[in-house]
């Protein structure tokens, strides 16, 4: 009987990778042999559920699955020739990421056997800002909430005054060897850290962990030239390590909310300014705005209304400093919503200067002074 492998995984036809991801990562952990030893039905599961993630996590495979199903990717033939090993996509899969999700659950860890210190975990934070804060960079002050070091022990988990004692679980090895049905593996152990050592007093403070949960306030100055999705790494203001392992490090997300008047490509900078008819007619200069303020800009006689103009090295400046992009202002005619009696006599004696294809210059020159007379005011 073909089995669906979105079913498998507990998600719908239309999860997207991060949802896939999260789904596998709590069935791989519940039925993961190394917590189910000697359980048949956890292994085959184990197995199902990692051939199931291998497909749907690749966008290519997935492809060929919705359009031709479980055929095309049956065990060790044809499509499914190069699969992972399942035990090698759970490492790949719990390794990524924010922090040792790994070694956090299975106690593999990434660092050798013995080795207390463990680096302290990723964390991100999202902050908004405005348009223009985003072209020409801003300071921001967060409120960050993560683990630091415990000043009553410096970070060992242990009183003050107090020391360490063999654990009890390894035999003071720091390793645990278990095996289950066609394989076998040796961990760290999780009560020691594969220190072969365990607290004998933990400290009061922070009951033996070596850290304390805090709020910290903390600057972030944000370059000029960020755009939604941009981040920014600061490098130690993540969560303090196990037992005095280094610090992780914090990455600051960017969302830039929309503006009223600019819209950004790359680094360039794109606005409409409506102008009046008479002003393309006779040309002007004109107050444009852009990101970095107001600047003058000469309309010649003649424009028409969609021209685009170029004001170079007036947009938003390259993350790393060496370049600017340009800013663009498109001009569109305006259409008076009303007019009184004599602006509209004008304009048909204008229209039929136009409609009778008469080019006497020196009559059309008057009616459009004229114009020019009543537009101005």
């Amino acid at each position: 009987m073909a089995k669906d492998y979105y079913e498998i995984l507990g998600v719908g036809k239309n999860s997207s990778q991060d949802e896939l991801k999260s789904a596998y990562r709590k069935l791989a952990v519940k039925f993961h042999p190394d917590k189910n030893p000697g359980n048949k039905d956890a292994e085959e599961k184990f197995k199902e559920i990692s051939h199931a993630y291998e497909i749907l996590s690749d966008p290519e495979k997935r492809r060929q699955y919705d359009q031709y199903g479980e055929s095309a990717f049956q065990y060790g033939a044809g499509a499914g020739a190069g699969f992972h090993d399942p035990f090698d996509l759970f490492r790949e899969v719990f390794s990524g990421g924010f922090g040792d999700v790994f070694g956090d659950i299975f106690g593999f860890g990434t660092g050798s056997a013995g080795e207390r210190g463990r680096r302290g975990r990723d964390l991100q934070y999202s902050v908004k800002l405005e348009f223009l804060e985003a072209a020409n960079g801003v300071e921001k002050e967060i409120r960050v909430r993560r683990y630091e070091t415990c000043p009553g022990c410096e970070g060992s988990g242990a009183k003050p005054g107090t020391g360490f004692t063999a654990c009890s679980t390894c035999g003071g090895s720091g390793q645990i060897r278990q095996s289950g049905g066609f394989f076998s593996i040796s961990r760290t152990c999780s009560d020691c850290n594969g220190t072969g050592e365990i607290i004998k007093d933990p400290c009061p403070a922070c009951g033996g962990s070596g850290r304390k949960e805090v709020t910290r306030k903390i600057k972030v100055k944000i370059p000029a030239g960020v755009n939604t999705g941009t981040r920014i790494r600061l490098s130690g203001e993540g969560e303090a390590g196990l037992y005095g392992g280094p610090k992780g490090d914090l990455y600051v997300k960017i969302d830039v909310t929309d503006h009223k008047l600019f819209n950004r490509d790359g680094y360039d900078v794109y606005c409409l300014m409506y102008l009046d008819y008479t002003q393309l007619v006779f040309g002007d200069e004109i107050d444009a705005e852009t990101v970095r303020g107001t600047t003058k800009l000469d309309i010649p006689p003649g424009t028409q209304s969609g021209h685009v103009f170029r004001i170079k090295g007036a947009g938003i400046n390259t993350l790393d400093g060496r370049g600017k992009g340009d800013h663009y202002v498109k001009v569109q005619v305006t259409v008076p919503k009303s007019l009184d009696l004599r602006q509209k006599t004008l304009l048909r004696e204008f229209a039929d200067t136009l409609s009778t294809r008469k080019r006497d210059k020196k009559n059309t020159r008057k009616i459009v002074d004229k114009i020019k007379k009543v537009f101005d005011q």
